[in-house]
């Protein structure tokens, strides 16, 4: 509907947002500053964190004490963390005026957008109170895996909002949507086995005191493998998405885009097992999944029942 373009625009600025999220999340990660800021919600006891050691509170060693990254203060490890938080909180204000502008809109025509979008902000407070307890944890390696998860919430309901506010008719073709349903539960479960992946190597990055890197993959054994052997099959899937999509033009895009995706999430993958476990491909690994993830959800949603259907034309 032409008359939502401006909503569906800004929501794909809030879909934006998300990713961002997740990138500063993952270089967090990459980078081992997530005890940057070693308490929550601020950091040193400060809204705004420290440039430098002058600045530090004076009793500031009590919350460096309990961790086993950074004995003494690390200001890259520190501000890496801070732009992650505050990645959060601009989430948070976008929200918040999608609520307004999404009630406003469609409270009364389309009431389920504007709830989806309430819940947004539910998964959003969530996020930040898992968020805090990484940090009291001090970085407990399921902890993080379980931080990850409601992120991918948030992009599918914004997914899910675009596609109700713009109307669009489903596409019938029952093999298809069984396909990319399959395909989409093989990519989330493949992001599954990955996160134990990053468990495991956290722990032996930890025995190699975060250097060495090469050698982070070299114990990780099985869980490694079933991730290589689940991404040829998941990839097999999606290309054959890619293939069908051809048929529906409104698909084209979304097909090519996923495709360009699953080459450049490959490309990353043999990058760290093969070439040594390079810190750049870490973040850009994780981002590309994410977006391989939400691309087959949104691909998903064009199929289902309604009173006029597309059909293959």
């Amino acid at each position: 509907m032409k008359t939502n373009k401006s909503y569906v625009l800004y929501t794909r600025v809030v879909l934006f947002i998300v990713f961002l999220v997740i990138l500063a999340g993952s270089v967090v990660r990459t980078t081992h500053s997530g005890m940057g800021c070693p308490d929550w919600p601020k950091c040193f006891g400060r809204w705004i964190p420290p440039m430098n050691a002058g600045q530090l509170p004076k009793d500031y060693e009590k919350y460096l004490s309990k961790q086993d990254i950074d004995h003494s203060f690390n200001a890259f490890h520190t501000w890496v963390e801070y732009i992650n938080r505050l990645c959060t909180g601009i989430l948070g204000f976008a929200i918040i005026a999608l609520i307004y502008w999404s009630f406003k809109k469609f409270y009364k025509t389309k009431p389920s957008i504007a709830w989806l979008s309430v819940f947004l902000m539910v998964i959003v407070i969530i996020e930040s109170i898992l968020g805090a307890m990484v940090v009291y944890a001090n970085l407990a390696v399921d902890t993080v895996t379980i931080h990850l998860f409601p992120i991918f919430i948030l992009a599918g309901i914004c997914v899910l909002m675009i596609h109700k506010a713009q109307g669009n008719y489903k596409i019938q073709d029952t093999s298809l949507q069984w396909i990319s349903t399959l395909a989409l539960i093989l990519v989330l479960v493949q992001i599954f086995i990955g996160t134990q992946v990053r468990e495991s190597v956290d722990i032996f990055s930890k025995q190699f005191e975060y250097k060495q890197r090469e050698k982070w993959l070299v114990n990780v054994g099985n869980v490694l493998t079933t991730h290589e052997v689940f991404a040829w099959i998941a990839a097999v899937a999606c290309l054959f998405l890619f293939w069908k999509s051809l048929n529906y033009p409104r698909l084209q895009k979304m097909g090519f885009l996923l495709l360009l995706l699953v080459v450049i999430e490959f490309a990353m993958g043999f990058t760290l097992v093969k070439l040594g476990f390079p810190q750049y491909a870490q973040p850009i690994h994780l981002v590309i999944g994410s977006g391989i993830l939400i691309t087959l959800f949104s691909y998903r949603l064009h199929f289902g029942k309604n009173k006029s259907s597309i059909r293959k034309f």
